[in-house]
C-alpha cells in the first residue's frame, strides 16, 4: 500500500505531537497538534481533527492554561463526532471538569464530572474512561467539601481500579482515594491508599508524575501530623527526582515547604524558619494555596520561638491567601486561630 506524501506528513506530525506530550514538552506538543488539526480540517478528516484538538486541550490542562482548556473542550463538545459518541463526550466532560477545578470554578467542575460519570455508567463505557470520570468526580466533590459523598464515590472507584490493567491510571486513582481519606481526617486509610498508589506509579514510566505524587503524599502526611520514615522517604524521593528533572520555582518552594514541615515536626524550629522565611517573601508570586500553607507554618514556627507579633502577622497573611485561593475551610480554621491568638486585635 502506497501512502501519499501528504498523508505521510500528517502521520509524522501526529506522532511528533504525541511524542512531545509523552516527554512533557507541552508547548511543543500543543503547537504540533494545532498544525496537524488545521491540516486535517483542510483534508476533511474530522477524526484526526478531533483527536489532535483533544490533545491540544490536554496540553492546555498540563500547562495550567485552564480557560484555554475550557474553551477548547467547549469546541469539542459541540462537534458532531462528540454528539454522536458517548465515549468521546465522556472524555470531553471529564477534561472540562478537571479544567474547571483548576480554574477554581468548583460548581462547574462538579456538574461536568457528575455528568461524565452518569454517562459512563449508562453507556457502559470502557474501564479507563469510567476511572478517569470517577477520579474527576471524587476530586470535585472533595474540593466542594462534600467529603461523605466523595468517599462513597471512592468505593466505586476502588472496585474499578482492581480490574484496571493500566498501572499508571490505577496509581492516580489510588492517589485520589488517599487524598480524600486524608481530608476526611482518616490518616490510616490515607496512608494505605497512598501506599497502593506508590506500588502502581513507576519513575521509569513517568518521573515527573512520580515526583509529584511523592511530594504531594509527603505534604498530606505532614498535614495529618505524620512525620515518620515513610513521609521522609516520600520527601527524599521527590527531591531526588527534582534534581534529575530540574527545578521550577513552584517545585522548589513545595519541596522546601515539605522539608520545613519535617523540621517543625521534629522540633527543629530554627531550621524550619530558615526555609520558610525566604518562601514567604515570595508569597505574592506563588499559588495562593501554597502561600497560605507556608505563612501558616511560619506563624506556628515563630510562635514556638516566642515572636508572637510576627507570628500573628503571618497568620493574618495566611488567612488572606486561603481566602484568595477559595479554600474557605482553611481560611475559617486560620480565622479561628487568629481569634484565639494572645493579644489578637
Amino acid at each position: 500500500m502506497v501512502i501519499a506524501t501528504g498523508a505521510g506528513d500528517g502521520v509524522l506530525l501526529e506522532l511528533r505531537a504525541r511524542d512531545a506530550f509523552a516527554k512533557r514538552d507541552y508547548v511543543e506538543a500543543r503547537k504540533i497538534a494545532r498544525e496537524r488539526a488545521e491540516r486535517a480540517t483542510g483534508d476533511g478528516d474530522q477524526g484526526t481533527w478531533w483527536h489532535m484538538t483533544f490533545l491540544e486541550a490536554e496540553c492546555f490542562r498540563e500547562l495550567g492554561r485552564y480557560y484555554d482548556c475550557i474553551s477548547t473542550a467547549e469546541t469539542l463538545k459541540a462537534h458532531a463526532l462528540t454528539v454522536a459518541s458517548p465515549e468521546l463526550l465522556c472524555r470531553v466532560l471529564t477534561i472540562r471538569s478537571v479544567a474547571a477545578q483548576g480554574a477554581g470554578e468548583l460548581a462547574d467542575a462538579l456538574e461536568f464530572a457528575t455528568s461524565a460519570v452518569a454517562l459512563s455508567e449508562s453507556a457502559e463505557l470502557r474501564s479507563e474512561i469510567r476511572v478517569a470520570a470517577l477520579t474527576a468526580l471524587v476530586a470535585a466533590l472533595a474540593e466542594n467539601d462534600r467529603m461523605d459523598e466523595a468517599w462513597q464515590q471512592c468505593q466505586c472507584l476502588i472496585k474499578l481500579l482492581h480490574t484496571l490493567n493500566d498501572a499508571q491510571m490505577a496509581g492516580k486513582g489510588y492517589w485520589a482515594v488517599g487524598n480524600v481519606a486524608f481530608l476526611r481526617q482518616d490518616p490510616s486509610e490515607g496512608v494505605r491508599y497512598h501506599q497502593l498508589a506508590a506500588e502502581h506509579l513507576s519513575p521509569s514510566n513517568d518521573l515527573s508524575l512520580w515526583a509529584w505524587f511523592n511530594r504531594a503524599s509527603a505534604a498530606m502526611r505532614f498535614a495529618a501530623g505524620i512525620a515518620d520514615t515513610e513521609a521522609e522517604d516520600c520527601m527524599d524521593r521527590a527531591e531526588l527526582a527534582a534534581s534529575i528533572i530540574g527545578l521550577t520555582d513552584d517545585v522548589r518552594r513545595m519541596n522546601q515547604l515539605n522539608r520545613a514541615h519535617w523540621h517543625f515536626h521534629r522540633g527543629e524550629v530554627d531550621e524550619a524558619a530558615q526555609l520558610l522565611v525566604p518562601i514567604c517573601v515570595e508569597s505574592p508570586s506563588m499559588a495562593h494555596q501554597t502561600a497560605g500553607e507556608a505563612n501558616l507554618l511560619l506563624s506556628k514556627t515563630l510562635r514556638v520561638k516566642g515572636d508572637c507579633d510576627a507570628a500573628l502577622r503571618h497568620l493574618k497573611d495566611s488567612r488572606a491567601y486561603f481566602d484568595q485561593s477559595g479554600a474557605k475551610d482553611r481560611a475559617e480554621q486560620v480565622a479561628a486561630e487568629i481569634a484565639g491568638f494572645p493579644q489578637a486585635s
